[in-house]
């Protein structure tokens, strides 16, 4: 019986009743009535005579030249994915799980066991930060396999920071169709959806109207020409803005409007970083700006260009306001559970 050496665990108990083996040969003595609380697996297995995988070993000496005689369970899991399991189940504490494919392997036996609450206890390690951010894509299709709702939203919509992956997770083969991998591509175009008209109508998030009032039209148009809001320097909006950047006027196909290059520029970038990580502040990244501050007309230029002194600060803050206004739309899209 391997019981010395390499093989010695944590669960040597002395008054154990049970053995678990593993299926790389680690042994654990353990209690039939902790396994069969929390198995009704274990619990029908032992209060029926054994099968084939329960054998007792009678004719291997003990460290102590005595008989051991307790029932070995071999099971296939590896003893790695045992001593989690056990650990939990002896409250000894799991205070965190490092790698993933642990976790996916420690759930799947508790699901093989009907551990309920060994689900409940270690799901909870898949919003584990560090698994969010480096792998999405196998959190979700881990949370969809063991029908965690919570946890599918929470890791669609941290996909959405990552570029789709041309080959899939290995996870995939818990999904019970290719279908939901194709309904996670879907949310993620719904919410690439959204965000186009956002840019396109940037004028009413720098005022921070929807839509102008029903009852007064013109409302928020007047407040800007009343000098109530500060009026961006790429805006035509009363002259407000400057006058002598090279502006495009094929508006049928410039959905911007009547702007200057720069701006359209700016925000055609903008869109394209939204194929890599779509969430509102991907709109304030530094890269971002400072590409954009790099080609603005010199100041004085051009008859007295004003881009150059006043665009940078607008820009930051229209940045700011875009993030707010994107993150809003963004939560209202939601992942289709059904």
């Amino acid at each position: 019986m391997s019981s010395t050496g390499d093989n010695v665990d944590v669960f040597t108990k002395p008054e154990a009743d049970v053995i678990v083996r593993s299926s790389d040969e680690i042994e654990f003595r353990v209690h039939k009535s902790v396994l069969s609380t929390a198995s009704c697996i274990f619990a029908d297995t032992f209060g029926v005579p054994q099968p084939e995988s329960f054998k007792v070993i009678d004719d291997e000496l003990d460290d102590a030249g005595g008989k051991d005689d307790l029932p070995i369970v071999a099971l296939t899991e590896d003893a790695e994915t045992l001593r989690v399991i056990l650990r939990t189940l002896y409250a000894d504490g799991i205070s965190t799980i490092e790698d993933l494919g642990l976790l996916a392997r420690v759930l799947a036996a508790a699901e093989k066991y009907e551990m309920a609450g060994i689900i409940s206890t270690l799901a909870p390690f898949l919003h584990t930060p560090r698994f969010l951010e480096s792998e999405p894509f196998r959190v979700f299709a881990i949370a969809y396999h063991f029908t965690l709702p919570e946890t599918i939203l929470i890791a669609a919509k941290a996909t959405l920071l990552h570029p789709f992956p041309s080959s899939l997770p290995p996870e995939l083969e818990y999904l019970p169709t290719p279908d939901v991998y194709h309904k996670l591509l879907l949310y993620r175009t719904r919410c690439e959806a959204t965000i186009e008209p956002t840019l396109v109508d940037w004028m009413s998030v720098w005022i921070g109207f929807e839509e102008p009032p029903a009852d007064a039209p013109h409302a928020f148009w007047q407040r800007v020409q009343a000098g109530a809001m500060d009026r961006p320097v790429w805006s035509t909006v009363d002259k407000g803005g400057c006058l002598f950047c090279v502006r495009s006027t094929y508006i049928t196909l410039n959905k911007y409007g009547v702007v200057p290059l720069w701006f359209i520029d700016h925000l055609e970038r903008t869109r394209d970083m939204f194929k890599d990580r779509i969430e509102g502040p991907t709109v304030k990244s530094l890269k971002l700006l400072e590409k954009t501050i790099s080609i603005l007309p010199s100041i004085g230029s051009n008859g007295g260009c004003e881009c150059a002194a006043r665009a940078p600060l607008q820009l930051i803050q229209f940045s700011e306001r875009l993030s707010e206004k994107l993150d809003e739309k963004l939560a209202e899209v939601l992942f289709d559970l059904d």
